[in-house]
């Protein structure tokens, strides 16, 4: 499996060096996975500049109906360079802004997320939702082998194997002994195979993020519609990037049929329900 994983990844990354390489790209030569960043990175870039004509480009104010927000609180997370929505630059910064900004104008008392990793956006959710707010947040088991109903992509395996070092050194969810971690339940499962019921119509804002792949962005999507209600609104993240278009396939599909927009400058996809 690690061979597989690793040709998989080595593939990705030769075709988006292919597709995203320019000349101006040659004086990382000597730096290949700077290139590779860079090719990717180009290609996500011009996806915001000339995406899927069927998703237009919205900000969360334009599509939320709000007179204000006077404040929007951001966790300060120094000397931990897992937190790559600081690390990672303007585009990641633009999706957890609109997620908390989300959270603020609909005033989200049930927020459901699907894909923890080190917790980093459920403790924005606790951060900026009211006092009496709850956060389910949903994850694959640490120190379990990990057990797929559907397709993943290779961005997924990597993800996951990410964590277990992480959390073999003790403290691996960011929010760990923080005041907003009293809003905040963790929930373990595979996202395809957990019981949603006793969420339906119940979530305000539900928030996707786990496997990237078509399949599991389609059943994460699915789910999430039974959990919300007229007015809810759904988030996805990651759309348009290269390396984990199953989500921005499902999402150009879906589009056919559901006003979804994107957001400017950003990853982040979201309707209201």
């Amino acid at each position: 499996m690690p061979f597989t994983r690793r040709a998989r990844s080595s593939a990705l990354k030769a075709k988006n060096l292919a597709l995203g390489a320019n000349a101006a790209s040659l004086r990382l030569l000597l730096r290949p996975r700077k290139m590779v960043d860079y090719a990717t990175q180009s290609l996500f870039l011009l996806n915001t500049v000339d995406g899927p004509p069927g998703i237009p480009v919205k900000s969360v104010f334009e599509v939320l109906p709000c007179e204000s927000v006077e404040e929007v609180k951001i966790a300060s997370l120094q000397g931990d360079k897992d937190y790559y929505f600081f690390t990672q630059g303007g585009p990641f910064l633009a999706d957890l802004l609109s997620l908390c900004l989300i959270c603020r104008i609909i005033r989200a008392t049930t927020i459901f997320e699907i894909g923890t990793c080190y917790g980093y956006t459920a403790l924005h959710f606790a951060l900026n939702s009211p006092p009496s707010a709850k956060v389910y947040t949903l994850d694959l088991p640490i120190g379990a082998p990990p057990q797929h109903k559907l397709k993943t992509s290779v961005v997924d395996e990597g993800t996951v194997a990410s964590r277990e070092p992480r959390a073999a050194g003790g403290k691996y969810l960011c929010f760990e002994g923080m005041e907003a971690a009293s809003k905040i339940n963790c929930l373990y499962g595979d996202s395809a195979a957990f019981d949603y019921s006793p969420f339906h119509a119940k979530v305000d804002f539900f928030f996707i993020d786990g496997a990237h792949s078509y399949d599991y962005a389609r059943s994460d999507t699915l789910n999430a519609l039974k959990c919300c209600h007229p007015g809810s609104v759904i988030a996805w993240h990651d759309f348009g990037r290269a390396e984990v278009n199953g989500v921005t396939r499902w999402l150009e599909e879906l589009s056919e049929e559901r006003e979804i927009y994107r957001i400017p400058g950003g990853s982040l996809a979201f309707s209201v329900v």
